[in-house]
């Protein structure tokens, strides 16, 4: 009976199964991507897309120099000072260090040297070339700030890796606003000049990537005090290794084949955006304006994509406990154990996930209205009522991705999501150089890579983990009940829009919209306690089933 107790607290909530780094991983997250709300308040939608512009010529970069380095250096280390192999972790750190340094700097140096060519001809968007210069310095201290937090995570040490992306987003958010703010003042300025009035959004796009930069340096400056610090602590844990000796050659083949695989990951799953991006910008060049191209982005990346990746994330943070719970079924051998609860945690995601897509989809005017007050709604809310499948296909397709690699199949979904890659690339160039559509191509080829990504990683994980077959029609009782409340909320919603103010309307629906899917969800009877007590929120949902003997 206390096994079967203590079984009970183990799997009570996939969030926080997933520790300190996961929570801090969904605190994080959700501030890049809120603070996109105050800041598309400042610029507008047109600041959005030069913004979007710039970034995204940064994370390319950082996708390569820093992205990856953190899961591989800790997945190294964690392996070597289990065996005892003291003197391989070492090498592994200053392999790391030399890879984030080179890499780091050079390609810190092209972003900051070529950022006039990167602007007017990969983008293109020559509004872009002062903030790509100033987000340029950010590459390096991140770069080095990956291999320190590789450093601690591998060393069991998660604190100073939990307050340094604390710092970091604090300082780029904070700092990054103010100088937004005060150079878009110059702008102005300087707009007026060269009579373009675009130049105050580019200014204060240069101000929040000042800002950005600022919060990598001190990110930076605090893990080097606590690295050198606690250096002799470590030095001391090292030199008592009593492991078989590895070659230089040995550690950096297993440094690059742990690195790369994550890096492709971090393409197919976050730089998808930037490649959809800049096949939007290059095939439109010769049908619509610069402004106009840049314009339409903004609402795109910075409005639609941000309010549809909320369920996204949500998702990929329980990914982190699903991946370790399933690392240690997969060590025990035991199949049953695991399939049961692959089957139990993508139930569990997808009960609140699914509603919340729905929500985002259906409650697009009131959402867009509270958040982007005086903003025009009507393109990103069309965008948002046939997107926001999206989030339950990306969110499904990433938690299978997850449980993949806690098996170690990490081909499968490499190539699953090269496939989906390369497909969807092939529609949007269809879409719209063939078909001749604008921003709806781009749409239509983000559902189509969220679904064939679903389709491919789901076929896997099927074969892997040993879903039944009863899997699909377990999940028809949360889609059937987001439905009911979707068809509602989309009509209060057209009815009230004009009669209540945006903010007290969006209160209003959200929580009458998660009323009725509870409500709904409990009288198909579709979803177990074990499932509810795995799911974010689900407590609550649990406690309504038993208060009204539904459960």
């Amino acid at each position: 009976m206390a096994d079967k107790r203590r079984s009970s607290r183990k799997q009570a909530n996939l969030i926080v199964q997933g520790g300190v780094m996961a929570v801090t991983s969904l605190l994080v997250n959700a501030c890049v991507l809120f603070c996109r709300i105050p800041l598309t308040v400042l610029w507008g939608d047109e600041g959005n897309g030069i913004y979007a512009a710039a970034y995204g010529g940064f994370f390319v970069f950082w996708l390569v120099s820093a992205y990856a380095v953190p899961v591989a250096v800790s997945g190294l280390l964690k392996s070597r000072l289990k065996r005892g192999q003291n003197q391989g972790a070492g090498m592994v750190i200053k392999i790391a260090f030399l890879y984030a340094a080179i890499v780091g700097l050079a390609l810190s140096a092209l972003l900051f040297l070529g950022s006039d060519y990167i602007a007017a001809h990969i983008l293109p968007e020559p509004l872009a070339v002062l903030p790509i210069r100033v987000l340029s310095p950010a590459l390096l201290f991140m770069s080095l700030s990956s291999v320190l937090r590789g450093f601690f995570l591998g060393s069991g040490a998660g604190f100073p890796v939990m307050l340094s992306f604390i710092l970091e987003q604090v300082g780029a958010v904070s700092g990054g606003i103010l100088l937004a703010h005060i150079q878009e003042g110059y702008g102005i300025m300087v707009g007026a000049l060269l009579q373009n009035e675009s130049f105050s959004r580019s200014y204060a796009v240069m101000g929040f990537a000042g800002g950005i930069s600022a919060g990598s340096l001190l990110a930076f400056l605090f893990l080097l005090g606590i690295y050198l610090l606690s250096h002799g602590y470590y030095k001391k844990r090292k030199g008592k290794g009593t492991g078989r000796k590895e070659s230089g050659a040995q550690v950096i083949a297993a440094f690059f084949i742990a690195l790369f695989p994550l890096i492709l990951y971090g393409i197919l799953t976050k730089g998808y955006v930037v490649v959809q991006q800049i096949c939007f910008r290059l095939l439109m060049e010769d049908r619509m304006g610069q402004g106009t191209i840049t314009l339409q982005w903004g609402m795109y990346d910075g409005k639609y994509k941000v309010l549809t990746m909320v369920p996204v994330l949500l998702a990929t943070v329980m990914g982190f406990a699903v991946r370790e719970r399933v690392h240690i079924l997969c060590r025990r051998e035991n199949q049953a154990g695991l399939r049961d609860f692959t089957q139990a945690a993508l139930k569990a995601a997808m009960v609140i996930v699914t509603p919340l897509a729905v929500m985002v989809g259906t409650l697009g005017v009131p959402i867009l209205n509270t958040c982007f007050s005086g903003q025009d709604t009507k393109v990103v809310s069309q965008l948002l009522l046939t997107g926001f499948i999206t989030a339950v296909f990306f969110s499904a397709a990433w938690l299978l991705a997850e449980m993949l690699f806690g098996m170690g199949y990490v081909m499968p979904v490499l190539l699953g999501g090269i496939g989906a890659f390369a497909l969807h690339l092939g529609a949007i160039y269809v879409m719209i150089q063939i078909l001749e559509l604008d921003l709806s191509g781009v749409l239509y080829g983000d559902i189509l890579y969220s679904f064939l990504l679903l389709l491919f990683i789901g076929s896997a994980a099927k074969k892997r983990c040993g879903f039944r077959g009863s899997l699909l029609r377990s999940m028809l009782a949360p889609l059937i009940a987001s439905a009911i409340m979707g068809g509602i909320l989309y009509l209060l919603a057209r009815v009230l829009t004009e009669v209540l103010p945006a903010g007290v309307l969006l209160a209003i629906l959200a929580a009458v919209g998660m009323m009725i899917y509870i409500l709904a969800l409990l009288l198909l009877r579709g979803v177990t306690e074990r499932e509810l007590r795995l799911a974010p929120g689900g407590t609550w949902i649990l406690a309504v089933g038993k208060a009204l003997r539904m459960l």
